[in-house]
C-alpha cells in the first residue's frame, strides 16, 4: 500500500516554513503499513494543485494534501478540489456551529471570511477539526482517496491521530510494518557496506530492506525494514538476521 503527499504553501517553497508535516505524516503512515513514495511541495496555484493531483492519482491510491484551507484569499485548495471532483459547495450547519463556538470561546468576532470555513464540497466526507476552524476533507472516486487537511502542524497531528489513520486502516488493506535500527561506529558508510556485503545480500531472501543512514559524527545507522501480515513474524525474522551479523 503506497501514498503520496502534496504540501501546499508558498511559505514552504521560499524557506520561511520548514516542512515538518511531511516527515511526521510519513512516519505515522509507515506504522500502519502505508509507504510514502513521493512528497511534493507546490505553491498556492490552481494549475499546480491540479497537475500535482493528476500525477499522484496516476501512481497511487492514496493522496494526502496539507495546506491552503485558511479563510484568506490565497487559500484556494478547497475550491480547487470542489472543481476537480465536480462538486458543489454548501454550508454545513454543524461545522458552522463549530466555527461560531470557536470564536465565542476566544471572545472574538466571527467575520464573513470565517463563516466561509463551513462552506464545503458536498461530495466529500467532512473531517471535523476540533483544534481549528478549517475542516479536513475525504474524497473517494474510482477506488482512490484524496484527503485534504490544514497545514498547521498541531491540527495535522490531531486530525491524523484522531480520525484519518484509523479511517485509512479501515478503508485499505494494509500490512504490518517493522523497523529495526542498529547504530554502528568506527567505519565509514562505503567501507561498512563492503564488510557486510554478503550479509546484506542475504536479506533479500527474507524480504528485508536495508538502508544506510550516515551522520556527520562518523557513525552509521543501519535500518532494517520489513512488511507482512504478522508483526511478531517480522520481529522474529529481523532479530534472526541481526544475530547473523
Amino acid at each position: 500500500m503506497t501514498a503520496e503527499l502534496i504540501n501546499i504553501g508558498d511559505e514552504i517553497l521560499i524557506g520561511q516554513t520548514v516542512n515538518t508535516n511531511a516527515a511526521w505524516i510519513g512516519d505515522q503512515l509507515s506504522k500502519i503499513g502505508v509507504a510514502v513514495r513521493r512528497t511534493l511541495v507546490i505553491g498556492d496555484e490552481k494549475n499546480e494543485i491540479i497537475d500535482a493531483l493528476d500525477g499522484s492519482l496516476s501512481r497511487t491510491h492514496l493522496v494526502i494534501i496539507t495546506g491552503g484551507l485558511g479563510p484568506t484569499s490565497d487559500d484556494i485548495t478547497k475550491y480547487v478540489l470542489a472543481e476537480y471532483f465536480q462538486s458543489e459547495l454548501a454550508i454545513d450547519e454543524k461545522i458552522l456551529k463549530h466555527v461560531s463556538s470557536y470564536f465565542e470561546k476566544w471572545d472574538r468576532p466571527m467575520l464573513e471570511s470565517n463563516k466561509r470555513q463551513a462552506l464545503l464540497p458536498v461530495k466529500c466526507t467532512i473531517l471535523k477539526n476540533n483544534m481549528g476552524t478549517a475542516s479536513g476533507m475525504w474524497f473517494e472516486e474510482k477506488g482512490k482517496v484524496v484527503i485534504s487537511i490544514p497545514g498547521v502542524p498541531f491540527e495535522v497531528r490531531h486530525l491524523m491521530e484522531e480520525i484519518i489513520l484509523k479511517k485509512i486502516s479501515n478503508h485499505f488493506e494494509t500490512q504490518a510494518v517493522f523497523h529495526k535500527t542498529v547504530l554502528t561506529a568506527g567505519m565509514g558508510e562505503s567501507f561498512l557496506a563492503e564488510v557486510i556485503k554478503s550479509w546484506e545480500e542475504s536479506l533479500n531472501e527474507v524480504s528485508i530492506k536495508l538502508a544506510y543512514l550516515p551522520s556527520s559524527d562518523g557513525r552509521v545507522k543501519l535500518r532494517m525494514s520489513s512488511q507482512g501480515a504478522s508483526l511478531d513474524v517480522l520481529k522474529t525474522k529481523t532479530e534472526k538476521k541481526l544475530n547473523q551479523l
